[in-house]
């Protein structure tokens, strides 16, 4: 019961940063939400592991998390180098 209270309140939170990824007021408000949602995701896939006792899913949120960070630091020094293009 207590798994799928948390595993609701991850898939809303999740939706709601999503708002701030579609309409971000600049590229670094996006980039910030897709920080949030990353994390956000990776807690429900380690929930679902959890709730289905499959320990595969622990090893596709590492690998997400990791893709996801690596994914972060590709866009940052992107936009950094862009400047004030992106405005």
């Amino acid at each position: 019961m207590f798994l799928t209270v948390v595993s609701f309140v991850l898939v809303a939170a999740s939706v709601l940063t999503g708002v701030i990824v579609l309409r971000g007021s600049d590229p670094w408000n996006r980039l910030l939400g897709y920080c949030l949602v990353a994390g956000k995701v990776n807690m429900l896939v380690i929930v679902l592991a959890l709730v289905t006792g499959q320990s595969f899913y622990l090893d596709i949120a590492l690998v997400y998390t990791l893709l996801s960070y690596v994914g972060v630091l590709v866009l940052a020094d992107y936009m950094a180098g862009r400047g004030s293009d992106l405005d």
